[in-house]
């Protein structure tokens, strides 16, 4: 099991991106999990088995943003590679309210103003990532990623550190009562490299080793939301829809009940898990276009949806329909806890299986399910 022995280390005086991280215990390992480039939306399944990615590269930075479509924005939890990536995209675009909110709820952070007033003189950070590793215990997954972060101070000053995050995960099938707790980084431990230094030897040792070495696993395709992987992502509206059937699938249902807004028109999380007793599998999910509709701080979408599932005996059922999906500006979200892009309200129809299911998401919207 691993510790949680906090402590703070500083990369360098000039630079205060590890002035506000965490350090580490030594983990124990167990076979790596799953990562994928940091621009990615789809990931594999948060467990104990499957691959490391090799490289991943933060989205460059940017100014506060006006509204948060793809592909500048990424709030991704489906890996601890994709954490981290999120994390460095939320420093960049100085959304540090959502920063904030990638570390676990279990650890000693700083005050947010120390947090935020710690990242004044980093202008961008990127990273590549070195050996993953992973263990589970009661209930609980540990991942350690080993990177290398290449930091840019405001005055134009390169730096570059390498270190190991540990980032943890209550497994989601366990979590029965509301509310849900995605993975989170949960301790760090970072120091300045040399200039010149060889950066893979440093991220090899960085970690502890690794139980299974095994080669990355095949990106899974956009359109997938079956349970063999996991998808919890929040960065676009079909990114929110996707991971709700994904969780779906998984028989996740307090994950599936979190990608819906506090005072949406979802009701209990009793009877919306009762509400799919009766579904065996969410087999298709599409999604139609959802151009963002900024105004006075807050972002809607209308997305038009078709879904085609299967019932617990067997029967084959199409549904239409018309969701709303909401995120307030993330640039101007200032004091935790941030609120993540979710959905406030949905209607659907079921259609005729050979319906033409296209022409009726042309109008699905037409009327708001307000």
């Amino acid at each position: 099991m691993l510790g949680k022995k906090m402590l703070f280390v500083s990369m360098a005086l000039t630079l205060a991106l590890a002035a506000c991280t965490p350090g580490t215990a030594t983990p124990a390992t167990a076979a790596p999990a799953t990562s994928t480039t940091a621009a990615v939306a789809t990931t594999a399944a948060p467990s104990a088995t499957v691959a490391p990615s090799a490289t991943v590269a933060a989205p460059t930075a940017t100014v506060e943003p006006t509204m948060a479509p793809p592909p500048d924005y990424l709030d991704d939890r489906s890996s601890a590679v994709q954490v981290l990536a999120s994390y460095f995209n939320a420093l960049n675009r100085h959304e540090y309210g959502r920063a904030y909110g990638y570390w676990d709820e279990g650890v000693a952070l700083p005050t947010f103003a120390d947090f935020m007033v710690g990242y004044a003189n980093t202008a961008e950070v990127s990273f590549v990532t070195g050996p993953q590793g992973g263990e589970g215990a009661a209930g609980t997954l540990y991942y350690t990623v080993a990177a290398t972060l290449h930091a840019t101070l405001t005055d134009g000053t390169p730096q570059t550190f390498v270190g190991c995050y540990t980032l943890r995960q209550l497994q989601p099938a366990n979590q029965g009562v509301p509310p849900f707790r995605p993975m989170g980084i949960y301790t760090a431990t970072v120091a300045a490299a040399a200039a010149g230094a060889d950066t893979a030897a440093l991220m090899a040792a960085a970690c502890p080793a690794p139980a299974v070495v095994v080669t990355p696993a095949p990106t899974p395709a956009p359109s997938d939301i079956s349970n063999a992987q996991f998808i919890d992502n929040r960065s676009t509206p079909a990114d929110v829809l996707r991971s709700l059937f994904n969780a779906i699938n998984r028989h996740e249902y307090l994950r599936a009940y979190s990608y819906w807004k506090d005072g949406s028109s979802v009701g209990t999380f009793a009877d919306f898990e009762a509400g799919y007793a009766n579904t065996a599998t969410i087999d298709e999910l599409v999604v139609g276009d959802a151009p963002p509709d900024p105004g006075a701080g807050q972002i809607n979408y209308l997305a038009p949806v078709t879904v085609r599932s299967t019932t617990t005996g067997g029967a084959a059922q199409t549904a239409v329909g018309c969701v709303y999906i909401h995120i307030s500006n993330p640039g101007i979200q200032t004091d935790p806890p941030f609120i993540e892009m979710g959905i406030k309200a949905g209607r659907f129809d079921l259609v005729a299986n050979d319906a033409d299911t296209a022409a009726l998401m042309t109008t699905a919207c037409s009327t708001p399910p307000l």
